[in-house]
């Protein structure tokens, strides 16, 4: 299950049909308490998507993260 914020930060439920390579990933991942649950696993990797694709906020997000490492550096 995963949650898809709106510009108001409400939540909308969606649902996604996941094979079971997929599940079972996703389930390692959190058997090994990288991630707490699935949500947040789902969650992450979205994050991660938008980045690489530069789709905002989450790609601004990543340039401020930049440029505080860089700030902490110098």
């Amino acid at each position: 299950m995963c949650y898809i914020l709106s510009d108001d930060n409400s939540k909308e439920r969606t649902f996604v049909t996941l094979r079971k390579i997929y599940r079972d990933a996703i389930d390692q991942l959190v058997e090994k308490g990288i991630y707490m649950d699935r949500q947040v696993v789902i969650r992450a990797a979205l994050r991660l998507l938008f980045r690489v694709h530069k789709i905002e906020p989450f790609y601004s997000e990543l340039i401020g993260e930049v440029k505080l490492e860089k700030e902490d550096v110098e």
